[in-house]
């Protein structure tokens, strides 16, 4: 199955990144802080999971929520 075929897959950040490190640096970037959320390079699930939604997710959509669901365990406030 392919990427475009996909609409929730899309919205999951299909084919981004799992590293958990890059979601953070993309966080900082987002001017946002995270709570129980790891930076570990090499986290494993959840963490990955929810790092691969902040990875292909745009800043205002992570803030609107977009990644609620794959990133259950995490809260993320402005900085």
């Amino acid at each position: 199955m392919s990427c475009v075929a996909g609409f929730a897959l899309a919205l999951a950040g299909c084919g981004s990144s799992s590293n958990c490190k890059e979601a953070c640096d993309k966080l900082a970037s987002c001017n946002l802080n995270s709570s129980g959320f790891s930076c570990d390079a090499s986290c494993g699930t959840p963490d990955s999971t929810c790092a691969q939604c902040l990875n292909g997710t745009s800043c205002a959509d992570i803030t609107a929520g977009h990644c609620d669901a794959s990133c259950a365990e995490a809260t993320f406030t402005p900085n």
